[in-house]
């Protein structure tokens, strides 16, 4: 399809675009890509009698369903609407066009919620409050702390685990503060809280803060909350959604009530299909190839950006310059699933 064509394609119904890639597809440098069900089913997950019940018109299907839908068809118009309209423009006479430069590694990609979650912790820092960044694996939690970290002086970024003994954990927060630990473990509380009292610009964030907790005991949690309250140091938790379970409902012995009611939330939903088009727009990447690694960002549940930057990043390292095709990403899921 022509760059026109394409455009006018967006117009039409779901179901009509989706065919539309099945009879006619999409010419991308002189080559005609053609996508049936089951090429459209392995993409986007949705099975592919649903898809062809759809597009035939003989089955509605759940807005979970159609929205994946219509994400990776929007991906696949978008990147050949992209090379249509780039093959179309023309250049003085006598010149000639120069090569489009490509991206070939993979770097610190700053979505919206990137950005915005950098200013929520700087508000925290600001105003001196109690925070809570949560959001699933992959989703960039610990890359987003980290730049603010690097970025912000006073930031303290403390990895928690899950062999953390109460002790363990006071030294850990002295040894970041450089700071003299010993004594009794109320020594070094009080010890860490002049510390933190004296000190204006100093920020304390807990990445991994569900390790904290081993099942029924929260009192370290209980710790973290006594800091802030005398010393209102701010104080930030990261960690998956169990980490907002846990400061929801505690335990059976006890509960994080106190600390629940003070604190305010980050939820991070990861990048949105407008982003990964794009970030992968700078790269030389086939619309299939960009469509299934588009999949691969946004699926927040399973691995997000973490996912995508690991499966793109050997990609580009197997094109070694040229293109990644479909046959490239495979292996490369392939391989990490092997791993």
């Amino acid at each position: 399809m022509e760059a026109r064509e394409l455009l006018a394609s967006r117009k039409e119904p779901l179901e009509d675009r989706i065919n539309r890639l099945r009879d006619k597809g999409v010419a991308v440098n002189g080559v005609r890509y053609n996508y049936n069900f089951a090429q459209i089913s392995a993409a986007t997950g949705v099975s592919r009698s649903a898809i062809s019940m759809f597009a035939n018109g003989h089955m509605r299907i759940k807005p979970d369903q159609e929205r994946r839908l219509e994400e990776w068809v929007s991906t696949i118009e978008a990147q050949a609407e992209s090379v249509a309209m780039a093959s179309e423009a023309q250049e003085p006479e006598g010149t000639e066009e120069a090569p489009r430069a490509f991206k070939r590694e993979i770097e610190l990609y700053q979505t919206r919620e990137f950005k915005e979650a950098l200013g929520l912790l700087e508000w925290t820092r600001e105003k001196r409050k109690m925070c809570v960044v949560i959001g699933h694996p992959g989703i960039g939690k610990t890359t987003i702390v980290r730049e603010f970290a690097k970025r912000v002086q006073g930031v303290h970024l403390i990895v928690c685990r899950s062999t953390m003994r109460m002790r363990d954990l006071l030294d850990t927060i002295a040894d970041s503060l450089g700071i003299a630990a010993g004594g009794s473990n109320d020594e070094r509380v009080r010890r860490i809280q002049r510390e933190l009292a004296a000190r204006e610009d100093t920020m304390l964030i807990f990445d991994e803060a569900d390790h904290l907790y081993n099942g029924w005991d929260v009192k370290k949690f209980e710790l973290l909350r006594q800091l802030w309250d005398e010393t209102s140091t701010p104080i930030v938790l990261v960690g998956p959604p169990r980490l907002e379970e846990i400061l929801t409902h505690g335990s059976g012995r006890s509960n994080l009530s106190q600390l629940y009611r003070r604190k305010y939330e980050i939820k991070l939903t990861g990048i949105k299909p407008d982003e990964v088009r794009e970030i992968l727009a700078q790269y030389d990447v086939e619309p299939h190839a960009a469509a299934e690694l588009a999949l691969i960002a946004t699926d927040a549940r399973h691995g997000g950006m973490g996912n995508f930057i690991e499966i793109f990043g050997m990609c580009l390292e197997a094109a070694a310059g040229e293109t990644v095709t479909p046959e490239i990403l495979a292996g490369a899921r392939c391989y990490k699933l092997q791993g």
